[in-house]
C-alpha cells in the first residue's frame, strides 16, 4: 500500500520533503511545523524502524535549528501526540515569553490564524529557509 498523507494534512502549506517526511505548515499565530513520516500505517515513533528513527532524530533537529533561526523562540516545543490525528506527526512550534497563551500549553486552546497574507509570508520564508538548508547541508538529506 503506497503512502498517503491525510486530508487534514493536505489543507496545510507544504513546506519541504525532506528524505523521510514531508513538511507542512499550521496556519496559527506561532511559527508551527508538523514533520509527517512518509510511512504507511505508522502512528508511533516506535512503529519506525530502528533507520528511520534515526532519521526522524536528524530531520527533528534540522527542522528545530531552522525553526531557531527564523523567529523569536524562548521556548521550541516538540511533540508527538497524535490523539485526535491519528497518522504521526512531529509537531515543532516556537514560543515566546509573551505570546497570547505563556506559561500554558497550546493544547485545546483557541488561537488566532493568519491572514491569507501572513501565511503565505511564513510559508515563503520557510520554503527559502529549507531549500537553502538543501543545499548547504546535504549529509542530513
Amino acid at each position: 500500500m503506497a503512502f498517503k498523507l491525510l486530508d487534514t494534512f493536505k489543507k496545510k502549506s507544504l513546506i519541504a520533503e525532506l528524505e523521510l517526511c514531508s513538511v507542512v505548515m499550521e496556519n496559527k499565530e506561532f511559527p508551527w511545523i508538523l514533520l509527517i513520516p512518509r510511512v504507511e500505517n505508522v502512528v508511533q515513533i516506535n512503529q519506525l524502524s530502528i533507520e528511520q528513527q534515526i532519521q526522524l532524530m536528524k530531520e527533528i533537529n534540522l527542522c528545530s535549528n531552522i525553526m531557531e533561526e527564523l523567529f523569536d523562540c524562548d521556548r521550541l516545543n516538540v511533540a508527538a501526540i497524535g490523539n485526535k490525528t491519528p497518522q504521526l506527526h512531529i509537531h515543532i512550534i516556537c514560543r515566546t515569553i509573551n505570546d497570547s497563551l505563556w506559561p500554558e500549553t497550546i493544547w485545546g486552546k483557541q488561537m488566532k490564524k493568519l491572514t491569507d497574507n501572513e501565511n503565505d509570508q511564513r510559508a515563503q520564508k520557510l520554503k527559502y529557509a529549507f531549500k537553502l538548508n538543501r543545499t548547504t547541508h546535504k549529509i542530513l538529506f
